[in-house]
């Protein structure tokens, strides 16, 4: 009973704060005006750009739903290209040492000591080579991870509140409690955690090429299969608490919107089933409302991602080919070193795909939730 209560208080106080009460097309422009300013704010001009251009608006549901897949398609290839320049100069010339390399290795095969010191050489040329690609990858990394912690910040807020003013304020404290705790561990990863902790990897890697007595060579593909089930596992329970409280918090606000129009029907003279309707009329209203601001957050969060995801994917993609290049070449150290670099940028790719997974499924669920249950 004290449960009921309380949510009918809620209820009531949705009633009286939220503009959208009395259904009016003045008090919805108004409300969307202001939800387009405060996400809008949140974002940064090229992200921001990259929406507009396509139309798209925190709280129009039309431009989200018309948006063309082959140009959507295009546009990814074309920021792939893009992208895809510098590693491709690395690349180049990381295959000029290995020819040198392979060269040398042939012109000295009875002095091995010569060729030894060549080889550290060589694998030490390799490194300059990487570090201001490496480095430009790591920061685009720890910057999109900020920059999508950022805009979730501003945006946690107003799609649980939109949600709560739809009629499931049960559903979105859980999405709110859920995806705030997730802001919290992402801007610690990408201040306090992640370059120091790619750097470490990397360091391993160089001096295990280096000086291949060290033996060090697979603790960065150990430290990524380590890195990757244990992102599984978190992704695994959070996914599977966030359904089941969803579901849950759903049912429960059902319920609530049943008995209050039940109540307003019954008990209300004259006017009760027209109070009813127009709650009813409020909330499928604030459902449009809730279903494109979740499909743009969606949509801000993986054009967020999707550039530092590609810059590494052509980064990881020419190291493979140069790891090719130089075991066909039979230059071992080199190849060793390359792929333990593949290993560092696939715990990086790990940890953005994991954050960005985390919110996109987060919203998904809770719009898929909210929706099944009207």
């Amino acid at each position: 009973m004290k449960k009921l209560s309380a949510l009918i208080l809620a209820f009531l106080l949705v009633v009286i704060f939220c503009p959208v009460t009395y259904a009016e097309s003045e008090d919805l422009d108004s409300l969307k005006q202001q939800i387009d300013q405060r996400l809008e704010n949140s974002l940064d001009e090229d992200i921001l750009g990259e929406l507009s251009e396509k139309g798209v608006t925190p709280t129009d549901s039309e431009a989200i739903t018309q948006m063309d897949q082959r140009s959507f398609f295009e546009d990814l290839l074309d920021k792939l290209k893009q992208t895809a320049a510098e590693p491709v100069r690395m690349f180049g010339k990381i295959l000029a040492v290995s020819l040198i390399y392979s060269a040398f290795e042939l012109l000295s095969t009875e002095n091995g000591e010569l060729k030894d010191a060549f080889g550290t050489v060589c694998v030490t040329g390799t490194v300059s080579l990487m570090s201001d690609a490496l480095s430009s990858s790591f920061e685009a990394l720890q910057d999109s991870i900020s920059a999508i912690n950022t805009f979730m910040v501003s945006y946690i807020p107003v799609f649980a509140a939109v949600t709560t003013a739809g009629g499931h304020p049960a559903a979105a404290g859980v999405y709110s409690s859920s995806t705030i705790l997730v802001c919290e561990v992402t801007e610690l990863v990408s201040s306090k955690l992640l370059i120091p902790f790619l750097s470490a990897v990397t360091a391993i890697s160089i001096v295990s090429s280096i000086d291949p007595k060290l033996k060090i060579s697979g603790v960065a593909d150990s430290i990524r299969k380590l890195t990757t089930w244990l992102l599984a596992t978190v992704m695994l329970i959070f996914v599977g608490l966030m359904t089941v409280q969803g579901v849950t918090g759903s049912a429960a606000d059902n319920l609530l919107s049943r008995t209050l129009r039940f109540a307003a029907s019954s008990f209300i003279p004259v006017i009760g089933s027209s109070v009813s309707d127009a709650f009813l009329a409020v909330k499928s209203g604030m459902g449009v409302i809730r279903t494109a601001v979740g499909g743009f957050g969606m949509l801000a969060v993986f054009a967020i991602a999707v550039r530092p995801f590609l810059l590494i994917f052509s980064m990881k993609l020419t190291i493979w080919a140069g790891r090719v290049a130089n075991e066909l070449l039979g230059l071992h150290r080199t190849a060793d070193f390359l792929k333990s670099i593949n290993s560092v940028l696939s715990v990086g790719i790990s940890i953005l795909i994991t954050i960005t997974a985390a919110f996109l499924i987060a919203t998904a669920a809770l719009m898929a939730v909210v929706t099944q249950g009207g």
